[in-house]
């Protein structure tokens, strides 16, 4: 059987075009075939792709009305919305999107304490987003003007947000200070500790803890002896005077509304905070605390004259919101009496069993010891939204310190009498 050259080239014709996907012979019926040109990548969707990210069928149906893409297109009126008649092209997109578009980087914060200025911006970067209005609007034109459509995908670019607002959105969101007393070693010790904090940068959801950014209190590591505290007595230790750094850091922490995962009190009261204000710090106890405000915070810390100040800057607490630390004492502990460490054993005795022989004398007056509950409050502006028991605080109380000194023997006086004679 002989065929006409122009149907035989037809028919070899044919099967090459369907096999390159670039149309098919229309029929009654038939499903359209969109192309999305996304630069050198290229979308083919049909009506069954697209029916693929549906999860409910009767929905799909119910909203494009079982109709085909050219169908709807061709029967569209001026009320009509381009996301009410083609639900499925924007749901597909919308999954497609993140493959194509570029986020704008709005670049690194660079941290520049006691400087001027203090944060600067560097690194930005444009993005680019599929412009939606113009593609709705060429899928549209397309597919009433051919059943087979091929669309090129167009980008708007999407700027950074401006340095200079980045920079502006960073506040002040708490400083605090206590005062030292002039001690060189413990002075030390405070300089060293604070100054790992000078600079610090905790990103959103970060956890700090004081121990790992202060590191071991060693000799080795510049720390010396000074006064601590341990079982209720003043000591030498190495590392003295980190408790009041510790103790500066968590009243800013608190200050600045971020979560506190872990804190502890000292056996004694501390001088330099009110009762309930303080945060202990060991080999086995840390001050632990979490950036719950979903922008980074920074630390800025000064030490000078004996005066300690932890500054701490983030996202604006907004709404006239502030946090505060309030105490509630519980329970009042009386000091005890004691004898002083060096009066010995047989005077003791000697005056349990004559005291009209001694006078007791007070050396050091005690103090007493309090049961202090700590809570956290929030307040917008004079009202109170939130009052949290933070943690229970036991204070030992100091004694009173007693010596012993003993009586001098009493002089007996002789009188004579002398008679005349």
């Amino acid at each position: 059987m002989h065929f006409p050259k122009k149907l035989v080239f037809g028919l070899f014709l044919l099967p090459l075009v369907v096999f390159c996907g670039a149309w098919t012979m229309p029929s009654a019926g038939a499903p359209t075939v969109l192309t999305l040109n996304f630069g050198m990548e290229q979308i083919v969707l049909t009506d069954e792709i697209l029916q693929g990210g549906w999860y409910n069928y009767d929905a799909r149906q119910d909203l494009t009305h079982g109709k085909s893409l050219f169908s709807r297109a061709t029967s569209m009126d001026e009320t009509d919305t381009f996301a009410g008649t083609f639900p499925d092209i924007v749901q597909y997109l919308d999954r497609i999107a993140p493959k194509f578009e570029i986020i704008p980087f709005d670049g690194q914060i660079d941290f520049h304490p006691h400087a001027q200025p203090r944060f600067t911006v560097r690194g930005q970067k444009a993005g680019r987003v599929i412009d939606r209005e113009r593609l709705y609007a060429d899928i549209l034109a397309a597919l009433k003007g051919n059943q087979y459509p091929a669309v090129n995908v167009n980008y708007r670019t999407v700027e950074p947000t401006p340095a200079e607002q980045i920079i502006n959105a960073i506040k002040q969101r708490s400083r605090f200070s206590t005062d030292c007393t002039d001690n060189p070693d413990r002075e030390n010790n405070i300089a060293l500790a604070l100054g790992k904090f000078d600079g610090l940068r905790v990103n959103p959801g970060q956890q700090v803890s004081f121990n790992q950014v202060v590191g071991r209190r060693s000799a080795a590591m510049g720390f010396r002896e000074a006064k601590i505290i341990v079982g209720g007595e003043y000591v030498d230790g190495i590392g003295g005077g980190v408790c009041q750094v510790s103790t500066t850091i968590f009243n800013a922490v608190v200050q600045a509304g971020l979560q506190i995962t872990e804190s502890h009190h000292h056996s004694l009261r501390s001088s330099y905070v009110p009762l309930g204000h303080d945060a202990m710090v060991s080999g086995a106890a840390d001050l632990r605390f979490i950036n719950n405000t979903g922008a980074p915070i920074y630390f800025e810390t000064n030490f000078q004259n004996h005066h300690l100040t932890v500054t701490i800057y983030g996202r604006d607490k907004g709404n006239n919101i502030r946090y505060q630390l309030d105490t509630n004492v519980t329970k009042t502990l009386e000091p005890k009496n004691q004898w002083v460490d060096d009066l010995p054993t047989a005077t003791i005795k000697d005056y349990q069993a004559h005291p009209d022989r001694y006078d007791k004398v007070l050396i050091k007056s005690g103090q007493a010891g309090h049961v202090v509950d700590t809570y956290i409050e929030t307040y917008q502006g004079t009202r109170r939204l939130s009052r949290k028991l933070l943690r229970r605080n036991t204070y030992q109380a100091t004694p009173n310190q007693y010596t012993l000194q003993k009586r001098a023997e009493p002089t007996t006086l002789v009188t004579e009498t002398i008679s005349k004679s």
